[in-house]
């Protein structure tokens, strides 16, 4: 059982399939990413590379199961046979629950050293390609900025709280939102 989170339209629909909470759902046949089976992202904020957050999306905490294929390299989409929609997010749930992920992930473990470092996989007050916490770098996450920065960030996609020329909430850019 893998937890995971998933954006749907403001119907609760991915791609024509409609969800409903508290529902499992299960998938026939051989599961390929971005073909067939369920998708969701280990890291919530992975989500608003698919749905982002003011364009009326909903999100849900989803447990995927059954034979699953992860994505390489850009995010943390996953694919797998079987998806049960947990719970659903607010927006402001969605976030906190983000933070609260990207401080969990930036955590050391027995002989890590991921504190005020830097480079391509750094963590915590980094900066570097996959940046995490405090960061900045092509994919940053949280208090960041990067290409494609996402939360309380600047940089062409930008997400929330952001400026850029994709940027969302809160933001300036080209094709700011709200």
């Amino acid at each position: 059982m893998i937890t995971a989170f998933k954006g749907f339209d403001v119907a609760l629909k991915c791609r024509g399939f409609q969800y409903e909470v508290g529902k499992t759902y299960a998938h026939d046949g051989d599961v390929k990413m971005c073909e067939a089976g369920f998708h969701a992202c280990e890291n919530p904020l992975d989500v608003w590379s698919y749905y982002g957050p003011c364009d009326g999306t909903r999100f849900a905490l989803v447990e995927m199961s059954g034979n699953v294929e992860r994505k390489s390299g850009e995010d943390s989409k996953i694919c797998a046979a079987a998806i049960h929609v947990k719970v659903e997010l607010s927006l402001p749930n969605f976030i906190k629950t983000a933070v609260q992920f990207m401080l969990g992930a930036c955590k050391a473990k027995p002989g890590d050293n991921v504190k005020a470092t830097s480079g391509d996989s750094a963590q915590l007050a980094a900066s570097g390609d996959a940046a995490q916490l405090a960061a900045s770098g092509y994919a940053a996450q949280l208090a960041a900025s990067g290409h494609y920065a996402k939360l309380a960030a600047s940089g062409d996609a930008a997400k929330l709280a952001a400026s850029g020329d994709s940027a969302k909430l809160a933001a300036s850019g080209y094709a700011a939102q709200l």
